[in-house]
């Protein structure tokens, strides 16, 4: 009898032995800056609204620094256009040199949080001034830590690769 108690007891009340552990293999991408609009066909004083998106490629990063050029004959920028997103803590810099067409937006967390995924930093709010084709591009040389940059969290390494740039016709 002592046998079929310790045997219901092992088969009923036991506990199944744990599952082998899964090894999940994330493919970490490049990492990428994109301006996208909902149009790219505008008319003169209408406002082209710029979405800036980051992709991490499944990294963390700690911060970005993002630096766009456009023709300041064609289009028009103002620091109060620029709209930050809440994906980092803070925005140290939000800069425009109307002269140059540069616009210059830093972003960063706090060191106990960065920033993995896809979403947007900001939003260019540009003025379109004179007919015909004009660029709004992300400055971006590979290797480079004086343009544009995804920075990885505890690496400090600049993880971005892939830009993709914006052509608008004024009309």
């Amino acid at each position: 009898m002592a046998e079929v108690v310790y045997a219901v007891k092992v088969l009923v009340f036991s506990a199944p032995p744990p599952l082998p552990a899964r090894k999940t293999n994330i493919q970490k991408t490049a990492g990428k800056i994109s301006l996208t609009t909902p149009k790219t066909n505008y008319k003169v004083n209408e406002i082209a609204s710029v979405s800036v998106i980051i992709d991490t490629g499944g990294h963390t990063v700690d911060g970005v620094d993002l630096v766009v050029r456009f023709d300041p004959k064609s289009l028009e920028a103002t620091p109060g256009g620029l709209v930050k997103s809440g994906i980092f803590d803070e925005y140290p810099l939000v800069a425009v040199d109307k002269k140059l067409g540069l616009i210059s937006i830093s972003g960063v967390n706090s060191l106990k949080k960065g920033y993995q995924g896809t979403g947007r930093f900001a939003v260019l709010n540009l003025k379109a001034k004179l007919p015909g084709n004009t660029s709004v591009t992300v400055d971006f040389n590979k290797g480079s830590t004086t343009d544009s940059n995804l920075v990885e969290s505890g690496l400090s390494k600049d993880i971005l690769e892939v830009v993709d740039n914006l052509e608008l016709v004024v009309q």
